[in-house]
Parts: C-alpha cells; structure tokens; sequence
C-alpha cells in the first residue's frame, strides 16, 4: 500500500510538472520558429538564436530581435549612407476621397523586386496614406525628413523601420518623396500604377510599380457620374498623367506651346489615347475639370536635386548634396 501511494505521488508530480511546462512554453519549437520567422522576416538562424535566449518566449524573443535589428541597422545605414540609389518603387494608394503617390530607393533592381523591400514599401505608403487622410488640406507633400518622421500602424517610426530593412537587406534603403490628395465636394479621385515585369501589382492594399498618377477631377454641372463613368475617365486621364508627364494643369486663358512635344500643361498636351485632340479637348467633351494631380517616376532628377556644373565653382556655393 505504501509502495502504491509512493507511485501515485511520482506519477501525479511528473503529471503536475510537464502540464505547468506546456503552460508555461510552446510544446512545438519547431513551431513557434516558424511563427517567429513569418513575423519577423529574418533568417531562421537568428530567430533560432533569439529564442534559446528568451525560453521561447515568443513575443520577448521578438522584442529583442526587433531591438538589435534596429540598431544593426543604423550601424549599417551609416556605412551605406553615400552609396547611389538609382532604383526603387513608387507605391499608391487609394481609399474613398483620399489616395497616396510614394517613392522608396535602392541601390539595385534585384533588390526592388525582393519581397521584403515590397514590405518595405507597402509599409511606408500605408503611413503616408493614414497620414493625408487625417489632414484638412487638399494636397499634401512630405519630404523625406517628414515621411521618417511619421509612425506606422505598429508604433514605430519610419526611420526605424528603414533601418530595420537596411540591417536586412545590405543594402542602402531611403524614403524618397510622397504627395497625397484629398478629393472634396463632388470631386472624384483615381489612380494608376505601370507595373514592373515580375514584381507583384498589388502588396496588401498598396499598388507597385516604376510609375504612378493620381488624379482628382469634377463634372463642371455637378452631374452625378455613374462609378463606371468615373473610372474610365480617370483611368484615362492617370494613364495620360503617366506617360506626358505634365507639370501643371494650365488655363484657357494661356496660348500652348507653338512646339507641341515641349509643353508641359496639361490640357494643351496631345492626348496620348486619342493623338486627335488636346486634354482640354477631351475634358470639355466628356464635361470635366482637373482640380490637380500628381506623378512620380521611381529614380527621375528632381529640380532641387540638379547639380550645378563643375565649370561654375562661383555657383556651387551653398548647393546641399542630396543623395
């Protein structure tokens, strides 16, 4: 009998013993590897290394990683801040009367069609987007300063989400440029986005690609549209944006460009759907006006970033070196 209770007692504290432990840890660590992985994106090596550290404690593991990556990645932008980015992707977005144009660089191609720099993007546009939504004006820009400034749906600023990426990828990573539009009234918004050949169109509700429009116009007699109507229209009118490349709007009272390829408003251009009329043409036909829009090449000299030649030292003097 006493042997009995003895056995009862070592089988009921091993019983006690490995409940309080599947309680207290995952059982699967193969498991909550993965689960670290998929949340993190880095390598299994380092989620590995970071849950022996943590007992597998999933979400201090994270933290941690979170934490060192952001100061890897800073130690690494500082190494590649001076290098050349040439590439990158423009990310749009768009949501009832508010929409997004963004610029994100890298140095290579390869990298601007790695999934982690769509991420990248897609998170950058998304704080961008929330940004201009919750402000009153009708266009917003933000420089590069200001975008690294704005914090994510995560908590964490941008600039140390660029970091972490940098830390990451290795390789040189910079939020460029973002203009965002607000469509008021019985104003209607559009955008478009030219793809880049094996890189996906849509990441999460962002769109991507080397170039992007978007548009805000009204019917000039208040006519309600119907949404098909809309969005052909400024399907039309993005597509244009897109591949002119117009500066600004212009007015009737202006004369256009005796040289047709130079001019750089945009209802005296060539409609690039339909070469036998004007914009302005197309817009008094269909009953239209465009209140603005905005257009982004991924890569384009800006004009505040034009040098100014190495032959005119006199000229040179106060220029800031944009990288």
């Amino acid at each position: 009998m006493a042997m009995w209770k003895g056995s009862l007692r070592l089988f009921l504290s091993r019983y006690l013993h490995t409940t309080a432990s599947a309680q207290k840890g995952p059982v699967n660590t193969k498991d909550v590897l993965s689960k670290l992985r998929k949340k993190t994106g880095f390598p299994f090596s380092q989620c590995s290394n970071a849950l022996r550290k943590h007992d597998y404690d999933l979400e201090k593991a994270e933290a941690w990683m979170r934490k060192q990556a952001i100061k890897e990645g800073w130690a690494q932008a500082t190494k590649l801040q001076n290098r050349p980015m040439s590439h990158g992707l423009i990310g749009v977005m768009e949501e009832k009367n508010s929409a997004v144009v963004v610029e994100v660089n890298c140095e290579t191609d390869i990298v601007a069609r790695n999934e982690q720099f769509h991420k990248l993007t897609s998170r950058v546009t998304s704080a961008c987007f929330e940004y201009v939504k919750s402000q009153p004006q009708n266009k917003i820009s933000l420089t590069n300063d200001q975008m690294n400034a704005l914090v994510g749906s995560d908590g964490e600023p941008l600039k140390d989400v660029v970091a972490m990426a940098i830390g990451n990828i290795r390789e040189n990573l910079a939020v460029r440029r973002a203009v965002g539009l607000n469509a008021t009234g019985n104003s209607y918004i559009h955008h478009y986005v030219h793809t880049l050949s094996n890189c996906p169109e849509i990441y999460g509700k962002c769109k991507l690609g080397r170039n992007g429009s978007v548009v805000v116009f009204k019917s000039v007699f208040n006519r309600d549209r119907t949404d098909k109507v809309v969005k052909n229209l400024g399907h039309q009118l993005c597509v244009h944006v897109v591949g002119m490349k117009p500066k600004t709007i212009g007015s009737k009272e202006d004369k256009p460009c005796e040289n047709g390829d130079l001019e750089t408003r945009i209802i005296f251009q060539e409609f690039l759907l339909d070469t036998g009329k004007t914009v302005g043409e197309f817009l008094q036909e269909n009953n239209i006006e465009i209140v603005d829009f905005a257009q982004f090449e991924c890569g384009e000299e800006l004009p505040e970033e034009k040098k100014t030649p190495v032959d005119e030292p006199d000229k040179q003097e106060g220029v800031a070196n944009v990288n």
